[in-house]
């Protein structure tokens, strides 16, 4: 897509991702006071600002976001000893009376997400400050919150995910912002590309970790949830035996006195176990025919119960009092509704005085609300809420009312023949109090590792091209300079050199002359090839050429074996410079050269051989005057020409 769509397609996302907030907004009973939905709201007015080209207003928004975001992230991570959730409450309750702390912060992976956007939003399109890669670990979070709206089996760990509805303005955001640092990623894409991967792996193995971590952490809760609820059945399965033992010792007391109790006798007797065991109702004596006798405490409701016949007054309890009065034996109801008016059981136990004789049925009423409430000494019931019931009919319900169904825990308990059940569910205020805050902790810490990886690569892998970019610059610098010297070394070869035959030239010859200065002897010879311009004439130029550079080559190495220079003094003249040679010598090597120069076999086009003739001087003293050296050598060489060619003559230096 070119850069010049990018703007318009970025602008129509934020305008979509703001209609989504406004839909999602009206749908939900919070309204927009959902703090999700309240920084989408902010971060996608902060890209619109920056796409308008307002890049301050856009950042203040984003770092408003960003420090809003910040308190609610830290309720997360901070352990419960440090600041404990009620700690929280108490904040959210201060700064608006009536709300929660769920009312001011997002969940976990939610507000990872957009604290990533914040981030993304203040640090531009720059790329060695890691915008595309928390752009890479927002589309993370995101995905992993996708994944979990779609698949509810991993739906463990509570507030950790936004809902649907809140993760399709995000993600047109999301969208937003990546089609901007797209353009950044394909600039510096052979920086970006090694550091970005091996950094978003990082990232994909501490989400996958802390997956782990949250679905260990969840099974640790539900089985203390779950072992809890069988300790709580086991306490009222232990309470209703220690309180039937003690109702049998009650009756078995009886049978010690001669007569029928009193009421001061029955209440005496009486008073203990009711004090003992809080939940009973009331314990009565109900005489053979049904008649209740005595009932202890005499309270206002239970004073009504003296005289009736309970058979006609509770007729679901009909069958364990015939038992009881009839069959003599003990006998326990079902679940019924009390004569003061809430669900109970009643023991029927025969009760017997001295001799054997039967006078009726201890009748101890056992209120199921009341037993369930004896739970409050095991348990925090405002933190649990306990129920007691029957199928699907509640008997006995403590506790509050803002559970979560999916933690719910049940144990089956039996009194007397009456299967029950006992439900546990956690309120939500103490699961954020027991649920470890270590996979929150691990998710976070792992994506900012992550985070200072990339910058860490990035910048490794900046300086590794820049360096590359430098040793391709010095190795280039080096070859030029190279190539370079060797110019200057042909250039100054060529300055001081004949190109035709290699030879000195005639500057460096004077260089020689010069350097030699006080060199005595110094023998000079001019040496010129006799008709020369024949050979140019009649075989043409290359045939001349290549005479010339014969004869040079010979030249040089009768030179280096006299220890002189043989230099291209122009044309077909050359010049011999022996230092240190007198003049026998120097006719010596004179000679040398002119038999090399005829064993070389250099024809003419007629056939003749090709002759040089030499003219020659010595200094042997005095100063050295270049010119007047020159000169002299130079009418020798026409002394010779005169004479016939094909010679050497030597002249001495005048006076």
């Amino acid at each position: 897509m070119s850069q010049r769509l990018l703007t318009p397609v970025s602008v129509l996302l934020c305008c979509l991702a703001l209609v989504t907030v406004m839909a999602a907004g009206l749908s939900q009973s919070t309204g927009f006071s959902n703090p999700t939905l309240v920084s989408t709201l902010a971060l996608t007015l902060a890209k619109l600002a920056w796409l308008c080209h307002w890049p301050t207003l856009a950042r203040c928004i984003a770092a408003v976001t960003l420090a809003c975001l910040t308190p609610g992230l830290l309720s997360h991570l901070l352990p419960e000893y440090w600041i404990t959730t009620s700690h929280w409450q108490a904040i959210a309750a201060w700064l608006q009376p009536g709300t929660r702390l769920e009312d001011w912060r997002a969940p976990l992976q939610a507000t990872l997400c957009l604290i990533l956007l914040s981030g993304a939003q203040l640090t531009g399109r720059r790329a060695e400050l890691g915008s595309s890669m928390l752009i890479g670990l927002a589309l993370l979070m995101w995905l992993a919150q996708l994944g979990a709206s779609l698949i509810p089996a991993m739906q463990w760990i509570i507030d950790h995910e936004a809902t649907p509805a809140e993760l399709v303005p995000i993600g047109l955001l999301l969208i937003a912002h990546a089609l901007r640092v797209g353009g950044t990623f394909m600039a510096e894409r052979k920086m970006l590309d090694r550091p970005l991967s091996i950094a978003l792996l990082l990232g994909v193995l501490t989400l996958a970790f802390s997956q782990h971590l949250k679905f260990l952490e969840d099974r640790r809760l539900h089985s203390v949830l779950k072992q809890e609820n069988h300790r709580l059945a086991a306490n009222l399965s232990g309470e209703i035996l220690n309180h039937l033992d003690a109702m049998r010792r009650f009756v078995n007391s009886w049978r010690l006195v001669d007569s029928p109790p009193g009421a001061d006798e029955w209440s005496m007797m009486a008073g203990p176990l009711y004090r003992d065991f809080g939940y009973l109702v009331n314990i009565a004596l109900v005489e053979p025919g049904s008649r209740i006798r005595y009932v202890y405490p005499m309270d206002a409701v239970n004073r009504r119960l003296l005289g009736i016949e309970l058979s006609e007054r509770q007729p679901a309890g009909r069958t364990a009092q015939r038992r009881a009065l009839i069959g003599r034996q003990e006998a326990v109801t079902n679940v019924i509704p009390l004569l003061q008016g809430r669900y109970g059981i009643i023991y029927y136990l025969p009760t017997y005085i001295a001799g054997g004789r039967f006078i009726g049925a201890s009748a101890m009423v056992l209120s199921l609300q009341a037993l369930t409430d004896t739970l409050t000494r095991a348990i925090d019931t405002q933190r649990t809420r306990l129920e007691l019931h029957q199928g699907a009919e509640s008997l006995a319900l403590l506790g509050p009312d803002d559970v979560n169904d999916a933690w719910s825990n049940t144990a089956p308990i039996h009194i007397g023949d009456t299967p029950l059940t006992l439900t546990t569910q956690p309120s939500r205020q103490r699961l954020l109090e027991y649920h470890a805050r270590l996979p929150a902790v691990s998710l976070t810490t792992g994506l900012a590792l992550s985070y200072l990886l990339f910058l860490v690569l990035f910048s490794h892998r900046r300086l590794a091209i820049q360096h590359q970019h430098l040793h391709d610059s010095h190795r280039r610098l080096s070859q030029e300079i190279e190539a370079r010297g060797r110019l200057q070394e042909e250039v100054e070869w060529m300055a001081r050199h004949d190109e035709l035959t290699g030879l000195p030239n005639r500057r460096m010859l004077m260089e020689t002359l010069k350097a030699q200065h006080e060199t005595r002897p110094l023998c000079v010879m001019i040496c010129d090839l006799d008709h020369f311009k024949r050979i140019n004439d009649s075989l043409g130029h290359l045939k001349g050429d290549e005479y010339l550079k014969c004869l040079g080559a010979q030249g040089a190495a009768i030179a280096n074996q006299a220890g002189g220079l043989f230099a291209r003094y122009g044309g077909e003249e050359f010049i011999l410079l022996l230092p240190n040679c007198d003049t026998v010598r120097g006719l010596q090597v004179a000679e040398a050269l002119n038999a090399a120069l005829r064993s070389a076999d250099l024809k003419h086009h007629d056939g003749t051989a090709l002759t040089l003739s030499i003219g020659m001087t010595t200094l042997e003293q005095g100063p050295l005057n270049i010119a007047t050296l020159m000169q002299v050598a130079d009418m020798a060489l026409y002394r010779a020409k005169a004479q016939g060619r094909n010679r050497v003559v030597s002249a001495p230096m005048p006076g």
